[in-house]
């Protein structure tokens, strides 16, 4: 993806974005709702159509008329939906289910880790509010 912009109603969704991916890499969009990460992934799977920008797939040039062309040649997205137990603060719901977690969890220390995560991408949540 090279200088892809999207706007909605004069509201610019999507601004000049690179992203590059290759074969065998994983990579992970993070931000808040409304960020333009989804956005930005239905531009790539042909759900949107960029307003600026090109989109290359093994160095081609890509203009999808519409999704099912993607798929066609192995381009798609899974979108996620979770479940969040209402009940529970956002700290308990990170760590809710994580396959290092056995019969005793230090909630202290799962906070520290979360923590410096958040401190490393810049991001800002109270982990003590409840969903």
């Amino acid at each position: 993806m090279k200088n892809i912009s999207k706007s909605f109603f004069g509201n610019k969704v999507n601004t000049d974005v690179e992203f590059i991916l290759e074969k065998g890499e994983i990579h992970a969009l993070l931000g808040e709702n409304g960020a333009g990460k989804t956005t930005l992934m239905n531009m790539l799977t042909g759900v949107y159509f960029p307003d600026e920008g090109d989109i290359y797939f093994k160095g081609k040039k890509l203009n999808f008329k519409f999704p099912g062309k993607a798929l066609e040649i192995g381009i798609g997205m899974v979108h996620q939906r979770f479940s969040l137990v209402g009940n529970l603060t956002v700290l308990e719901n990170l760590i809710l289910g994580h396959p290092d977690n056995k019969f005793v969890i230090n909630i202290p220390e799962k906070k520290k880790l979360i923590k410096t995560y958040m401190d490393q991408f810049n991001f800002q949540v109270d982990l003590d509010a409840i969903v």
